[in-house]
């Protein structure tokens, strides 16, 4: 009897050390997840051609810069006309609209780099595998615009560009399955059927330039979706 004791006792003693054991390893996994952090670099850098306006002058100027072949597109206080990958391009387009009298100038806005934490922290080649497509879109749309602008791109090429731009987009959305992309694949949904849209029409260069800045300071803004 006394022997038959013994072996209770020493199970239960194995059984409490074992769940002791599978604690300690569920609280260090938590701790660990917890603690996870990746840092997303995005190497993205846009030079805008500007011109500054007022609240209650947005949208006139919107309309003026529209009007005048530029994208008019509304960033923080100012008005984008064009966006540019390189400041030398920037500065020497800038240089050519003062010389006429135009009011504009060259903002430079980078990516931050994302910092994802905890279980997120395992997504990081997916966020930035999205980034970069995102931005390849936004660049096809830019040589789009100036193959428009210089005559070098049919109607129907320029388009065909648009939606393949597009399709980028909805391939990323198909892919991103997780919630945490949410607010992302919205926001990219959107981008595209915007960019669908301006394909059923005449596409002006002007038109392509608005939706490359729109991605572009999507992408910019990164941080507001992950």
């Amino acid at each position: 009897m006394y022997q038959r004791y013994r072996l209770r006792l020493r199970g239960t003693l194995i059984s409490v050390f074992a769940f002791a054991a599978c604690v300690a390893v569920f609280l260090v996994l938590v701790i660990y997840t917890g603690r996870a952090r990746a840092d997303v670099a995005l190497g993205l850098e846009y030079y805008f051609l500007v011109r500054d306006c007022e609240d209650s002058t947005s949208a006139a100027v919107v309309g003026e810069v529209y009007s005048a072949g530029g994208a008019g597109y509304l960033y923080e206080d100012s008005v984008i006309l064009a966006c540019y990958y390189t400041k030398a391009d920037a500065r020497r387009v800038c240089s050519l609209m003062e010389q006429r009298g135009e009011n504009v100038y060259v903002l430079a806005r980078s990516a931050d780099t994302l910092t994802l934490r905890g279980k997120d922290a395992e997504l990081k080649d997916a966020v930035k595998g999205n980034a970069d497509t995102a931005a390849s879109a936004a660049r096809l749309l830019y040589d789009t615009a100036n193959g428009l602008e210089t005559g070098s791109l049919s109607q129907t090429a320029a388009k065909a560009n648009v939606i393949g731009a597009a399709d980028a987009l909805d391939g990323l959305i198909s892919c991103n399955a997780d919630r945490f992309f949410g607010a992302w694949n919205r926001t990219l949904f959107g981008l595209a059927q915007e960019m669908r849209e301006k394909t059923r029409e005449i596409l002006f260069a002007k038109d392509v330039r608005y939706l490359q800045i729109s991605l572009a300071c999507t992408l910019l803004d990164a941080e507001n979706y992950f």
